[in-house]
C-alpha cells in the first residue's frame, strides 16, 4: 500500500504541516509520496528529506522583526521580494539539490503565467521547484524557466492531489489550510490587507472544492487557521499546534482506513 500527503498553500498557514506531520509520525503513520503548493511543497520537500524537525527549529526562531529579512526587498519590477531565502534554507537545511535524491516521491506544483498551465516538477532542481512552487503574484517575483513565468501553485491547484494519484498513491491524506472560513467578521474587522488576503482565500478554497470533486482525497485534514495571515511567520509555535491537533482527531479515522485497505489486499478503500 502507498501512502500520499498533499499539503495545501497558505503562506504562515503552512507552519501548521509541521505540526500534522509531528502528530502522523508519532501515531506510526509514514507517507511514501508527497505533494505539495507554495508553502505546502517547502514542508512537503523537508519532510521527503527526512530533515522536518530542522525546519521546525528554524520556524520557532523568528520573530515579527525578521519577516523583511526573510523576504528579501526588490526593485519592484514583478514583485515585492526576491523570495531568495527559500533555496538558501533548503540548502541549509537538506542539502540536496535534486529532487529524484529525496528519501520520499516529491512533486512541487507551480503555474506559468505566460502559458496559463500548472506546472509540476518531480525532478530536477529542487530549490528552483520549491521557489517556484512558492512565488505569490505581485509579492515574490516569479521564478523564470526557459520560456516559463512560474508563480505560487495555488493560483490554479492550492492542494495538489492529482499529482498523487498519478504517483500510484492508493490512500490520499490531503491538508487544506483555507478549508474553514468564516464570514462572521464584521465591516469594521477588515483592513486593506484583509480584504486581498480574503478574496484570494475566496478563490483558492473554490478552487479546492472543483478539484477535490474531479480527484477526492480519501482523508481531508482543515486546521482551524481562521486568523492567522500569510505572513504571521513568527507566530509558528501556535500554527504548528493547532496542526497537531487537527491531525491528532483525524488518525484514528485513518488508521480504519488503512487497515480496511489491507485486509482487502487491493484496489482503494470503499
Amino acid at each position: 500500500m502507498k501512502m500520499g500527503l498533499a499539503l495545501g498553500g497558505g503562506g504562515a498557514k503552512g507552519y501548521a504541516h509541521i505540526g500534522v506531520l509531528r502528530a502522523f509520525s508519532e501515531a506510526g503513520i509514514e507517507f511514501d509520496a508527497v505533494s505539495g503548493t507554495s508553502i505546502g511543497a517547502l514542508v512537503g520537500a523537508v519532510y521527503a528529506a527526512g530533515k522536518l524537525p530542522r525546519l521546525e527549529d528554524a520556524s520557532l526562531k523568528y520573530g515579527f522583526r525578521d519577516i523583511p529579512f526573510l523576504l528579501g526587498p526588490t526593485w519592484p519590477a514583478r514583485g515585492l521580494f526576491s523570495g531568495n531565502y527559500v533555496e538558501r534554507l533548503l540548502r541549509e537545511i537538506i542539502g540536496i539539490d535534486d529532487i529524484e535524491d529525496l528519501g520520499k516521491q516529491f512533486a512541487a506544483v507551480a503555474v506559468d503565467v505566460n502559458r496559463a498551465e500548472v506546472v509540476t516538477f518531480t525532478s530536477g532542481s529542487l530549490r528552483t521547484a520549491v521557489h517556484a512552487s512558492m512565488a505569490i503574484p505581485g509579492l515574490f517575483k516569479p521564478v523564470v524557466q526557459g520560456d516559463m513565468l512560474l508563480v505560487d501553485g495555488g493560483v490554479l491547484e492550492p492542494v495538489p492531489v492529482k499529482v498523487l494519484r498519478e504517483l500510484g498513491a492508493d490512500v490520499i491524506v490531503a491538508v487544506d489550510l483555507l478549508g474553514n472560513f468564516s464570514g462572521d467578521r464584521t465591516m469594521a474587522d477588515f483592513t486593506f490587507v484583509d480584504i486581498i488576503q480574503r478574496s484570494s482565500i475566496i478563490a483558492q478554497k473554490r478552487l479546492t472544492e472543483y478539484s477535490f470533486r474531479e480527484c477526492p482525497p480519501d482523508v481531508v485534514i482543515s486546521p482551524r487557521l481562521l486568523h492567522v495571515r500569510v505572513l504571521d511567520f513568527h507566530r509558528g509555535r501556535s500554527i504548528i499546534e493547532v496542526g497537531r491537533e487537527a491531525a491528532e482527531s483525524a488518525v484514528p479515522g485513518l488508521k480504519r482506513l488503512i487497515a480496511e485497505f489491507e485486509e482487502r489486499g487491493a484496489g482503494r478503500p470503499a
